[in-house]
C-alpha cells in the first residue's frame, strides 16, 4: 500500500446517516434496517432519525450494506485479494449484498485463510450462492483449508470499489473532503445484474386510487404514471419500502423475488364522477366514482352503522 493509500486510510471519520435515509424523506416512513442489523445496538431513532453512536460503532459496515437507499456513510473494513480470489479472513464477514457484488466485479472464488469456515462465513455465502443460482449462475467457489498468505493485494472494500470504478482515474481525486468517503452507491445490486429483480412489486388494483404518492416518494424511482398506463419498474426495488408505509390505501406489498426482471404495465381509465362530474383516472373501466366521492359514502354509511 502507498503512502497515498496509508494517508486515506489514516483519516479521522465516523459512520453517520445522510439526509438520504427515507426517514428523512417522509414521517411516514419505517425502515428499521440499519438499527436491525447493528449488533452494536450503536444506531437509535431520534426525532424518528436513525442516529449513529461514535462510541459504540465499531465501523464493521454492516449498515452500511444493508442500508437500501444507501443512505449510511463511512469507510468498509479491509478485504483481502489474493490471485483475484476473496480471502475468508476472521473479522468482520461480508454481507450477502456484498459478496453479490464481488461476484459482479469478477471476485468469483474464497480462499479461506483459516482450517474451516466460520459458521457466519458459511451463513452468508450460502445466501448469495442461493441467489445466484435463482439467476442461473454458478456459486461462489470455496477452497477451504489454512492457507499460509506471504503476500496479497490488500484493499479496503472503498478502494476495491474505487479502483474498479469508471468514474475514478486515481485514488489523488478521492482525497477531498467530499469524495473520499465510500461511494455508497456501488452497493445498489440492481447496478450490477440490469436483467434480474430481486423483489416483487404488486400493487392491489382493487384498493389503488393511482394517488401518485409512491411515485412521488420512491426514491428508485420504481412507479411511473402517463396518461394511460401505470407503470412499475420492480428491477430498480431495493427494499425500502417506503411507498407501502406512504400508501393511503396500503394497496402496495413488497416480496422478496429473485427473477427476471418483469416490468409490469397497469392500463388506467379516465373516467367522469357520477356525484361531482370531476374526471379522474382509475384503474378499473367501471370506476363511477372518484376517490374523494368513493370515500365520503364509506364515511357516511359508517356513520350511520
Amino acid at each position: 500500500m502507498g503512502i497515498i493509500d496509508k494517508w486515506v486510510e489514516s483519516l479521522d471519520y465516523q459512520f453517520s446517516v445522510s439526509d438520504s435515509c427515507i426517514r428523512s424523506k417522509s414521517p411516514w416512513a419505517a425502515c428499521n434496517q440499519c438499527i436491525e442489523s447493528c449488533k452494536e445496538e450503536a444506531i437509535t431513532l431520534k426525532d424518528n432519525l436513525p442516529i449513529i453512536n461514535a462510541e459504540k460503532c465499531v465501523e464493521c459496515g454492516s449498515c452500511l450494506a444493508i442500508c437500501p437507499v444507501q443512505a449510511v456513510e463511512g469507510i468498509f473494513p479491509k478485504r483481502s485479494i489474493l490471485q483475484n480470489q476473496l480471502l475468508a479472513e476472521e473479522g468482520h464477514i461480508p454481507s450477502m449484498k456484498e459478496l453479490l457484488v464481488f461476484y459482479a466485479k469478477g471476485i468469483t472464488s474464497m480462499l479461506s485463510v483459516s482450517e474451516k469456515l466460520s459458521d457466519d462465513w458459511k451463513r452468508e455465502i450460502s445466501a448469495a450462492n442461493s441467489i445466484l443460482l435463482k439467476m442461473g449462475k454458478s456459486p461462489f467457489s470455496v477452497q477451504e483449508g489454512k492457507l499460509e498468505v506471504e503476500k496479497s493485494d490488500s484493499y479496503s472494500r472503498r478502494d476495491l470499489f474505487s479502483l474498479w470504478g469508471k468514474e475514478s482515474k486515481s485514488l489523488v481525486k478521492q482525497v477531498t473532503p467530499a469524495k473520499w468517503r465510500f461511494n455508497h452507491s456501488n452497493l445498489e445490486l440492481s447496478r450490477y445484474y440490469p436483467d434480474y429483480q430481486f423483489f416483487d412489486v404488486i400493487v392491489d388494483t382493487k384498493k389503488c386510487s393511482l394517488c401518485r404518492v409512491c411515485e412521488a416518494l420512491c426514491p428508485k424511482q420504481v412507479f411511473s404514471m402517463r396518461d394511460d398506463a401505470f407503470m412499475i419498474a420492480p428491477q430498480a426495488c431495493s427494499d425500502c419500502k417506503l411507498c407501502s408505509d406512504a400508501c393511503p390505501e396500503k394497496a402496495i406489498m413488497i416480496n422478496d423475488r429473485v427473477t427476471k426482471a418483469m416490468p409490469t404495465t397497469h392500463e388506467t381509465f379516465l373516467n367522469t364522477c357520477e356525484n361531482c362530474d370531476t374526471s379522474f383516472r382509475t384503474l378499473a373501466r367501471q370506476d363511477n366514482k372518484c376517490p374523494v366521492c368513493s370515500k365520503r359514502k364509506v364515511g357516511y354509511l359508517t356513520s350511520k352503522a
